[in-house]
């Protein structure tokens, strides 16, 4: 009988015996300290905002990690690995599902330890330096973390939709990076204000920045990039059970 238990534990086995998973999950938390580190040696001279100490590289670990996202379903319809997946779970659906699970499984302690340890060597170098029991510090560590786990689910929902790997990649990072700053360029200000707190980026964003800055709160930012990522997932599983294979 096929459970969704055994269909989580499938796609476990899965993504840990690729050798390219531990590659990201133990050289992630280590480009995110040093990356840190050399943001922190830059800014040393001037007082860093939380946000600015907690997730200075983030777009560059979210475009990391979104592909890697992307990989989870686009690099198996591109292989043809996938018919056989399917043909296992006829139902189609736990299966994308079961990769949303085991990518925030995998994904979520790795990111955590980077963006502390990223903290960390950030504030190694400021003249002064933040705590970590400052308010609101421990929050933004872990709102920059699942952030970023979202962001790799929005790669698997662009991977689902998308079935080739190199047009899903285009498609996350067009979304992801260069939607957003042509719109930060071309809308006039009052629209901005109405339309730019809505896009996925910016939602990531707000979820570390602690209040500052002109973000929106951390709770409206999760809330919105939650919204996004099951709409997403939900496009994506409503192709995925349509499309033939």
């Amino acid at each position: 009988m096929i459970t969704f238990g055994r269909v989580v534990h499938a796609e476990w086995t899965k993504l840990v015996a690729t050798r390219s998973t531990w590659l990201v999950l133990l050289g992630l938390p280590v480009a995110l300290t040093g990356l840190a580190g050399l943001i922190g040696w830059h800014q040393r001279f001037r007082p860093a905002t939380v946000a600015e100490a907690v997730g200075g590289g983030f777009l560059v670990y979210a475009l990391a990690i979104g592909i890697f996202g992307v990989l989870g379903m686009a690099g198996e319809q591109g292989s043809g690995l996938i018919r056989t997946t399917l043909l296992a779970v006829p139902a189609r659906l736990p299966v994308l599902w079961a990769k949303a699970v085991v990518l925030v499984a995998v994904t979520t302690p790795a990111l955590l330890l980077g963006y502390l340890a990223g903290f960390l060597a950030h504030q190694a170098f400021a003249t002064a330096p933040i705590s970590l029991g400052d308010p609101g510090v421990l929050l933004a560590i872990a709102g920059a973390a699942e952030a970023t786990v979202l962001a790799a689910l929005f790669g698997l929902a662009v991977g689902t939709l998308v079935r080739h790997l190199a047009g899903a990649i285009g498609v996350f990072v067009l979304g992801l990076v260069v939607l957003p700053q042509a719109l930060l360029g071309s809308l006039p200000a009052g629209l901005q204000d109405a339309v730019l707190p809505y896009l996925p980026t910016l939602a990531l964003q707000a979820m570390f920045s602690a209040g500052e800055g002109p973000l929106p709160s951390p709770g409206w930012g999760a809330a919105v990039a939650l919204g996004w990522a099951i709409l997403l997932l939900g496009c994506g599983g409503a192709v995925l059970r349509r499309r033939e294979l």
